[in-house]
């Protein structure tokens, strides 16, 4: 099974980033108790889909290193604000969106952005994600987070004619409560300054790694 040792590589590769910056980040996870901890060596805690979103989340949602560990904990708990699919829309409206795979579906009962991250990491070790990407035709996958304004979404999106990803499979957005997200923007002056947003996105191809790292 993958340990820490195994993801801190994986990830700086498959972004990338330099690895002792991530490895700095995993440090401070897990001294907070976040990721998953055991021994040394062939001892250390084995990787799950949860450290793997934990970790990931840390990297996507702080500006600086000191702050990875607030953050991913802030926007892991981070509820669901919509979520939609085909069959969720009215009837007349459902022939601008591509069915969901029914390999997916057990995602759109999730309640948070963190269950919403690990559930795609273990869907990508069990296979099911793979069985629902390839339903779809040419699939592409976002996990973003916007720092800036605290909130992160999660969308798929596939083609109708083999061109490009022109239509809508799932889309769900996170959010704090209302007055929850009015004191976090407050607080980190979002009013003041320029007026650039600062979103980290993530594909398929980052999901898919972590999912294959853990399931060996």
């Amino acid at each position: 099974m993958a340990k820490l040792s195994d993801l801190i590589p994986t990830l700086a590769q498959v972004l990338p980033m330099p690895e002792q910056t991530v490895s700095v980040i995993a440090r401070a996870l897990r001294k907070e108790r976040l990721i998953s901890t055991g021994g040394r060596g062939p001892g250390a805690a084995d990787m799950t889909p949860e450290d793997c979103g934990r970790l990931l989340l840390a990297i996507m949602a702080a500006d600086q290193v000191k702050d990875a560990v607030e953050a991913s904990q802030r926007f892991w708990e981070f509820p669901v604000e919509d979520l939609h699919s085909q069959d969720m829309m009215p009837e007349d409206d459902q022939d601008d969106w591509l069915p969901l795979p029914n390999a997916m579906r057990a995602l759109t009962q999730v309640r948070t952005f963190g269950d919403m991250l690990a559930g795609l990491i273990a869907a990508a070790r069990d296979g099911a994600l793979d069985e629902a990407l390839d339903g779809v035709m040419l699939p592409f996958l976002k996990i973003e987070v916007e720092r800036r304004f605290h909130t992160a979404s999660v969308s798929l999106a596939g083609s109708s004619d083999g061109l490009l990803p022109d239509r809508t499979v799932m889309i769900a957005s996170f959010a704090p409560p209302k007055a929850q997200l009015r004191k976090l923007m407050e607080a980190s002056g979002f009013h003041e300054g320029g007026d650039a947003m600062v979103t980290f996105a993530v594909s398929q191809r980052t999901i898919i790694a972590l999912g294959a790292l853990i399931r060996t």
